[in-house]
C-alpha cells in the first residue's frame, strides 16, 4: 500500500497511510534524546544521547471500559507522519475516538542551550456515542531500558510521575509522568497486567524498591458524556544529576500544545530554506524530507554538536559522513556544520591523518591502522564547502593549516607512480580504504580510483584556500601537486581498453577492472574530462545497474553481484549512491538525474511495510532484488546527499568562484526549476528557470550565464496567495517591477488562482508567457485591487506561467 500525500511537495504535508501497514514507525530526534516508534504507534525506546543507552524501553496504552471490565481494542485507523511528529487516530470498540501525537521537544538552540530532553505522548478522547463511557487507561513503560538489571524505583507526587535510576549509576534519573495526577500508580514485575483480558482495577500505588525488568504503569479513569471531548498527556524525561535535576529539568517542560508548537515553528523556519521546487513532486518532497530528516539527527553530545552513524545503536561519529552531512547542512544549519566538522579539524592525528570515527560521549577514536583513508580529503572538501557557502573567512583562517597538514600528509603517501597508496594489507575496515570499508573478508586498498580522485579533489581545494588567504606559494604548490595526481590517476588507473577506470591497482600489483558504482568518483570530482565522464555515466545507465529504487553497487550480471553480499555493497541498493549518481549524472544525462532522485526517494513510500521503510523517511540499504530495506530505519547521512544533489546537481548552484553562478540541468520534460531561500555568504538566494521557448532565468542575484537573464532585487514570495495544492509560485521584485512565476506540478491541466499584497491605486503593464500556449503575450494593464482579488491562470500538465509587472504612473 502506497503512503498517500497530496501537495507540490516543496511545502508542509502529512504521510497518511492505514495503521496495519507500516513496518515500524518514525525516528525522532532532538539535540539531548531520540525516540523511536513501533509499527503499532507505541514508544519502542527513549535514548539518551550523553548517555549513549536506551532510558526507558517500550510505553504502550491500553483501555478498558470500566462498566463491564472489558478491553477496547482499537478498530483500523491510520497514521498521520509530519516532519516533527507522528499522529494514530483510531476508535475504540465502545465509539470513542482515540487521536494519539508522540514527539520530541525540539526547539532552536542557542549555542549549546537547548531544549531538555522530553517524550511527548498526547492523548485526546473523544466520545463519538450517544451515551456516556467509562475508560480506564493504563500506560505501561518498560523503565530499565537497556541499563544494567539494578533498577530503583519510586512515585513523585509533585512531578505527577514515577522515577526510575540504577543503583550502580544513581545520578541518571530518568521520569514517566502525566499531565494530571493519576488515579493509581505501581511499578511491578508483572508486565501481564498491561494488557490483561480484563480491567486489573486499581493499581497498589506502591513502588519497588530494586528490581531487575519493572513496568511501570500509570492509570486515569474518565467519564466522557456524549460528545465530551478530553486532553492529556504523558511525558518522558531523564536528569544526570540525580533526583533532584530531574525535578528541575521536569519543572520546566513546557506543557504539550506549547511544546509542540515550539517544536513545529523550529522546524517550519529550518524546512523553509532551500526550497527546491521542479514539476516533479517527489524531488520536490525528497528535499522537503530531507531537511527534516538531516534536523532529527542533529545531537549535543559531551564533545559538542555531532551526530551518529546509526541512531539509538551507536555512540560513534565518523568523519566520512559527517563531511558529507556538511555539504547539506551547510544548506539548513551552517552552525551545526561548523562545529562538527571543526571537532575533526581540531584532532588531526600527529602525522595529519584524519581519524575514521570517535566517541561522541568520550573523544576516543579510531583509525584501523590505515596509513591514509578517504576521511581525510573528504574533511578538507567539507571544509572548503563551508567557507564557499558561508562566507566566513575567519573560519577558513582558522582551518587552514590544519587542511594544509592533511593535504601535506596525502601528498607523503604517493608511491612511485604518483598516486596515493594505501598500504592496508587486512580485511574489511583494516583493509578497505573507502565507503564500502564493511565488507567482510575483502580488501580494497593500494591506489583506489576513489581515493585518488576524492585527493585529487582535495589537493586543489588548498590550493584555492591559500588563493582567498594570499599565500600564492602554497597555492602554486598544491594547484601543480593536484594536477601531477590528476596526469597519475588518468595514466595509471585509466583502462584504455574500456575507457574506464580500475577500481585499483592492488597491492600486488594487479589493475582490478571490477565495475561499480565507485566509477562516479572520477566524475564528481572532476578527474575525469568530459568526454570519459560521459561514457561512465552512460555505462552506469544500464539496466543491469538499475532498480525501482535506485542504483545497485555493482550491476546485477556482474561476477560479484549478490543482492545482500557485503551488507548490499556488492549488489544491493545503497539509495544514496544513487544521489551522488544524480549529482555526477546532472550535467551529461539530466534525464537520468530527475528518475534517480524521482524514483529513489518514491519507494520510502511504496508499501512500507513490504519494504520495511517509513514513508519520508531516509532508510539505508536495500536488498539488490526485493528491494527491501536491511539496514537502518534512519540513515543520517543520506538525506544531506539528497539535498546536496537536488542544489548543486540538479538546480546547478556552483560555488567555486567569488560570486554564485548558476547553471540550472532541467530534464528534457522539466520546462521549468525554482529554488529559494538559499542561504549564502550572508544573503539568501532565489532563482527560476524556465523554457520561453529558450531557457530564461530570474534571480535576486547577478550570475555569469549564457541564458538571457533578469536580476531583481528581492524575493516577495511571501506576499502572494496561492490556491491549489499542486502550484507553486515565485515572486520577485525590483523598484516598480515585479515577476510572478506559477509551476503545476500535477500530470494533468489545472487552474490556479494567484494574488498578491500591492497597492491597491496602482497600475500595471502586465507580459505573460503560458507554457500553455507557447508565446509570450501583452495583456491588458492590470489595476492593483485585481491582484489583491487574485488572478485566474490556466496551468497545462506540469507546465508554468511567468507574468512580469511594471507599476505605472
Amino acid at each position: 500500500m502506497i503512503a498517500r500525500i497530496t501537495g507540490s511537495g516543496e511545502r508542509l504535508a502529512t504521510y497518511e497511510i492505514s495503521d496495519n501497514q507500516m513496518a515500524a514507525g518514525s525516528t525522532l530526534g532532538s539535540p539531548k534524546a531520540m525516540l523511536t516508534l513501533k509499527a503499532t504507534g507505541a514508544i519502542e525506546k527513549f535514548y539518551s544521547i550523553e548517555v549513549g543507552e536506551t532510558l526507558i524501553g517500550t510505553v504502550v496504552l491500553h483501555h478498558w471500559d470500566e462498566t463491564t471490565g472489558i478491553p477496547l481494542p482499537p478498530l483500523p485507523g491510520e497514521f498521520l507522519i509530519h516532519p516533527s511528529h507522528q499522529e494514530h487516530v483510531f476508535e475504540l470498540s465502545n465509539g470513542v475516538e482515540v487521536r494519539e501525537d508522540l514527539f520530541l521537544l525540539s526547539t532552536e538552540p542557542q549555542g549549546h542551550r537547548v531544549s531538555p530532553p522530553a517524550a511527548y505522548y498526547v492523548v485526546e478522547l473523544h466520545n463519538r456515542g450517544a451515551i456516556e463511557a467509562r475508560i480506564s487507561t493504563f500506560a505501561s513503560a518498560k523503565l530499565r531500558g537497556s541499563t544494567k538489571h539494578d533498577v530503583m524505583t519510586r512515585y513523585d507526587t509533585k512531578l505527577r510521575a514515577l522515577l526510575a535510576w540504577n543503583a550502580s549509576a544513581p545520578e541518571v534519573v530518568r521520569a514517566f509522568g502525566c499531565s494530571k495526577q493519576p488515579t493509581s500508580y505501581e511499578t511491578t514485575l508483572d508486565s501481564g497486567k498491561a494488557s490483561a483480558p480484563r480491567f486489573p482495577g486499581r493499581l497498589a500505588k506502591s513502588t519497588l524498591k530494586s528490581a531487575s525488568e519493572p513496568v511501570g504503569i500509570l492509570h486515569l479513569s474518565h467519564r466522557l458524556k456524549p460528545d465530551e471531548c478530553i486532553r492529556f498527556f504523558f511525558y518522558l524525561s531523564f536528569s544526570l544529576e540525580a533526583r533532584r535535576g530531574i525535578g528541575r529539568t521536569v519543572r520546566a517542560l513546557p506543557p504539550a500544545n506549547k511544546a509542540l508548537a515550539e517544536t513545529q515553528a523550529y522546524y517550519d523556519r529550518v524546512l523553509n530554506r532551500a526550497v527546491v521546487m521542479t514539476p516533479d513532486q517527489h524531488v520536490n518532497r525528497g528535499v522537503f524530507w530531507a531537511k527534516a530528516n538531516m534536523l532529527r539527527a542533529q545531537l549535543l553530545s559531551p564533545t559538542g554538536w555531532c551526530f551518529v552513524n546509526d541512531p539509538t545503536r551507536s555512540n560513534n561519529s565518523v568523519a566520512r559522513d559527517t563531511a558529507w552531512f556538511a555539504f547539506g547542512a551547510d544548506y539548513t544549519t551552517p552552525e551545526f556544520a561548523r562545529e562538527s566538522l571543526l571537532w575533526y579539524a581540531d584532532h588531526l592525528e600527529r602525522r595529519g591523518l584524519v581519524a575514521e570515527y570517535y566517541d561522541i560521549r568520550t573523544g576516543e577514536s579510531e583509525d584501523y591502522g590505515l596509513n591514509i583513508n578517504d576521511n581525510t580529503p573528504l574533511l578538507i572538501l567539507a571544509l572548503w564547502h563551508h567557507y564557499t557557502t558561508t562566507g566566513d573567512e575567519g573560519f577558513l583562517r582558522q582551518v587552514y593549516r590544519k587542511a594544509l597538514k592533511a593535504a601535506r600528509y596525502i601528498l607523503s603517501q604517493r608511491n612511485e607512480q604518483g598516486l596515493v597508496w594505501c598500504t592496508g594489507a587486512g580485511s574489511a575496515e583494516w583493509g578497505i580504504v573507502g565507503w564500502r570499508n564493511v565488507i567482510e573478508n575483502y580488501r580494497l586498498s593500494g591506489a583506489t580510483t576513489e581515493l585518488n580522485s576524492e585527493c585529487y579533489a582535495a589537493l586543489a581545494t588548498v590550493s584555492q584556500m591559500a588563493h582567498v588567504l594570499r599565500r600564492h606559494g602554497e597555492a602554486a604548490e598544491f594547484r601543480a601537486a593536484a594536477e601531477s595526481l590528476k596526469d597519475a590517476i588518468n595514466t595509471h588507473l585509466l583502462n584504455p581498453r574500456s575507457g574506464l577506470y580500475y577500481l585499483t591497482i592492488d597491492l600486488e600489483g594487479n589493475p582490478r577492472t571490477d565495475i561499480t558504482v565507485d566509477l562516479v568518483f572520477p566524475v564528481m570530482f572532476g578527474v575525469a574530462d568530459d568526454v570519459i565522464a560521459a561514457h561512465i555515466i552512460g555505462r552506469l545507465s544500464v539496466p543491469e545497474f538499475w532498480s525501482e529504487a535506485g542504483i545497485h553497487t555493482v550491476p546485477r550480471n556482474d561476477i560479484s553481484y549478490g543482492p545482500t553480499h557485503g551488507y548490499g555493497l556488492l549488489g544491493g541498493v545503497w539509495v544514496a549512491v544513487t544521489f551522488w549518481y544524480a549529482f555526477a549524472a546532472a550535467r551529461f544525462n539530466p534525464q537520468f538525474m530527475a528518475y534517480a532522485l524521482s524514483t529513489s526517494f518514491r519507494h520510502y513510500s511504496q508499501d512500507p511495510r513490504r519494504n520495511n521503510t517509513v514513508p519520508g523517511q531516509f532508510s539505508e540499504w536495500l536488498h539488490g532484488e526485493t528491494l527491501t530495506n536491511q539496514g537502518m530505519m534512519l540513515s543520517p547521512w543520506f538525506p544531506p546527499r539528497y539535498l546536496w544533489a537536488a542544489i548543486e546537481g540538479a538546480a546547478g548552484l556552483e560555488l567555486s568562484g567569488p560570486a554564485p553562478r548558476v547553471h540550472p540541468r532541467l530534464a528534457p520534460d522539466w520546462h521549468w526549476l525554482g529554488v529559494r531561500n538559499v542561504p549564502l555568504r550572508g544573503r539568501d538566494l532565489t532563482w527560476f528557470v524556465v523554457r520561453t521557448p529558450e531557457l530564461r532565468m530570474y534571480a535576486n542575484f547577478q550570475s555569469e550565464q549564457a541564458m538571457p537573464m533578469h536580476v531583481y532585487d528581492e524575493d516577495v514570495t511571501d506576499l502572494l496567495g496561492l490556491s491549489g495544492d499542486s502550484a507553486v509560485t515565485i515572486g520577485l521584485r525590483k523598484g516598480d517591477s515585479m515577476v510572478v512565476f506559477i509551476g503545476n506540478t500535477s500530470d494533468r491541466t489545472t487552474m490556479s488562482a494567484w494574488r498578491m499584497k500591492v497597492t491597491p491605486e496602482a497600475r500595471y503593464a502586465v507580459r505573460t508567457f503560458n507554457s500553455l500556449r507557447g508565446a509570450w503575450v501583452e495583456g491588458k494593464p492590470v489595476h492593483g485591487r485585481a491582484l489583491q482579488r487574485g488572478v485566474a491562470v490556466q496551468l497545462d500538465r506540469q507546465g508554468f506561467c511567468v507574468m512580469e509587472l511594471r507599476e505605472e504612473l
